[in-house]
């Protein structure tokens, strides 16, 4: 499995809690060139078959239509995109005619919509531009234009009554997409202080029971899905697949013989990037013991966790300290084994962060 990941690192304006490159009020002009500058690199690319495309972002639905479509079409002209899982994501104050009209038209098989929350006051807080009406009716029509849906929200969110988050994931579950991402409030973000950091850990109890109960499958801590819904390409980086990013601030991971692997990434720069779309920087060569570190804590996302005969195959022999480290956290309750397979456990699930960090050297 191979992705493609574009980013467009333009916004209408910056949520206090994101940590994704973008900014925001850039010219026409400048987006024109930065478009032009992705189409450059896109057409360069050695190999350009690719399982999964994914137009992230910053906000790409923010981008005039018609640069949006001579970017799609541009994917289309260099990519082969058939059969391929194609994601874009979008924000609800964006997703005009025009937006709709587009998508509908063009290969796209999802889209991911920025919701956060069905609360108008709580989207204030979180700096949002859109309200609650608007969102369901972006959702709305994203689903009758024939496309498969996503919708983020946000909960644990400082300041805010648990109970705003439950409403807003009942209401998100009555619109029936076919896929939810659900993530706590960053508690690290500086907007907000200590005390007013939410850290009820039955919250993420709850949303993971409700969206079982309606028929979504958690597959990942953050994920859930009706079946056969999830989204392939996020779980390319939770299974340790290639992907290829292009634009200013995207990633790249490429697979190396003897199960090494190469990671680099272009600089934060948009002018940077338009000047010279094929400089890329901090290339690092991640050895094998560190690709099976990779491999293990990115698993241990995963609801299914990580198949340890298919890592063994791939690896070889677990050394003795990693397997006593593992032994270590199956006794306190946090990683448990289901025959070939390990997993977190609901409390591992909880304090994953720390969990894997007990697992480095």
């Amino acid at each position: 499995m191979r992705g493609l990941y574009i980013h467009i690192p333009f916004c209408n304006s910056l949520c206090p809690y994101c940590n994704f490159y973008s900014e925001k009020n850039a010219d026409d002009s400048i987006k024109e060139k930065y478009i032009d500058a992705l189409t450059a690199e896109i057409s360069s690319l050695d190999n350009k078959q690719f399982d999964t495309i994914y137009i992230g972002g910053g906000t790409p639905s923010s981008l005039h239509y018609r640069l949006l479509g001579k970017l799609i079409d541009n994917i289309i002209k260099f990519i082969n995109y058939k059969g391929v899982e194609w994601t874009i994501e979008a924000n609800p104050e964006s997703t005009n005619n025009d937006f709709l009209s587009l998508i509908k038209s063009s290969p796209v098989s999802r889209v991911s919509l920025g919701v956060q929350s069905f609360d108008d006051n709580v989207l204030k807080l979180l700096g949002r531009l859109h309200n609650a009406a608007k969102a369901e009716q972006a959702a709305e029509n994203i689903l009758s234009a024939g496309k498969q849906l996503n919708m983020d929200m946000i909960y644990d969110i400082p300041y805010t009554d648990n109970q705003k988050s439950i409403l807003t994931l009942n209401k998100i579950i009555s619109i029936h997409p076919h896929h939810i991402s659900a993530y706590s409030y960053d508690s690290a973000d500086t907007l907000y202080l200590k005390d007013g950091v939410n850290d009820d850990e039955t919250l993420f109890e709850e949303v993971e029971q409700i969206c079982f109960e309606n028929g979504y499958y958690k597959y990942e801590t953050s994920n859930f899905s009706l079946p056969d819904m999830h989204s392939r390409h996020n779980c390319l980086y939770w299974q340790g697949e290639e992907y290829t990013g292009v634009g200013a601030a995207a990633h790249s991971m490429i697979l190396l013989e003897e199960n090494k692997r190469k990671r680099y990434n272009h600089g934060t720069s948009i002018e940077e990037y338009i000047k010279n779309p094929y400089n890329t920087c901090n290339q690092e060569i991640i050895s094998k013991d560190d690709a099976l570190l990779e491999d293990i804590i990115f698993g241990l996302r995963m609801k299914n966790g990580i198949n340890l005969y298919n890592l063994e195959k791939k690896f070889g022999k677990i050394n003795k300290s990693l397997l006593n480290k593992i032994d270590i956290n199956i006794k306190n309750g946090l990683l448990k084994k289901e025959g070939i397979w390990l997993k977190a456990t609901q409390k591992g699930s909880l304090v994953l962060e720390s969990l894997s960090c007990s697992l480095l050297p």
